[in-house]
């Protein structure tokens, strides 16, 4: 049965990292770990993280087909993408949801940001999470027939003017992921975007879709 394993917006590493705090506002906020990856099966994911998995949790059917979910709704948790070659960790985040089918995840998406930030802070963690996901492997994909697949512009005037509005890419990694990165303004955008502006940044993971999956 062929459906499509990625979530395009939010409504997104090698080890498990246990005893970390986020600085915010003059005050420390302890965080725990959620670790997995796509394919990675609902025990494993609890086993393999100190975030309170199964509390926070729908827990997916032993039935095929059937789904489930993990979400996040308070700070501090820091993601772990687990996959042994094309691994990252994710700054810490109060949002996340993960999906679940056949007790395996196949959906991870996250805003991973305590809040939402001025543009050229917003536009400074965006520069190191492209540094991250190029580390550990993943790249642009085409998304016209007339450029090559990019990463976000953050440096010309004109990638610059395109970022005040907002923007989305997609990324891959080989066959088995795929990732949609996405950059928008979140409030005081109307009528459009100003000195008060502040940006949200999300990413969305899941298994690339195939041919069958895109006609659906």
């Amino acid at each position: 049965m062929n459906r499509p394993r990625y979530i395009y917006a939010v409504a997104g590493i090698a080890v498990a990292v246990a005893a970390a705090v986020w600085i915010k506002h003059d005050y420390l906020v302890p965080t725990t770990t959620l670790s997995l990856r796509i394919g990675e099966t609902y025990d494993d994911v609890i086993k393999g993280s100190t975030y309170p998995v199964e509390r926070n949790s729908v827990p997916p059917s032993e039935k095929p087909y059937y789904g489930g979910s993990t979400w996040i709704s308070k700070p501090a948790v820091v993601i772990v993408f687990n996959d042994p070659e094309y691994g990252f960790t994710l700054p810490p985040t109060k949002f996340g949801a993960v999906g679940y089918e056949d007790r395996k995840v196949v959906t991870i998406t996250s805003s991973p940001m305590l809040d939402a930030l001025p543009f050229d802070e917003a536009i400074a963690l965006l520069n190191r999470l492209q540094a991250d996901f190029k580390k550990a492997g993943w790249l642009p994909i085409r998304t016209s027939a007339d450029g090559p697949p990019d990463w976000f512009d953050t440096r010309s005037p004109e990638g610059i003017k395109e970022l005040r509005v907002g923007g989305s890419r997609g990324l891959s990694a080989t066959e088995r992921y795929r990732m949609i990165f996405n950059f928008k303004c979140w409030e005081e955008c109307r009528p459009e975007p100003s000195a008060k502006s502040v940006y949200l940044i999300d990413v969305s993971m899941g298994e690339p879709l195939t041919p069958e999956t895109e006609q659906q």
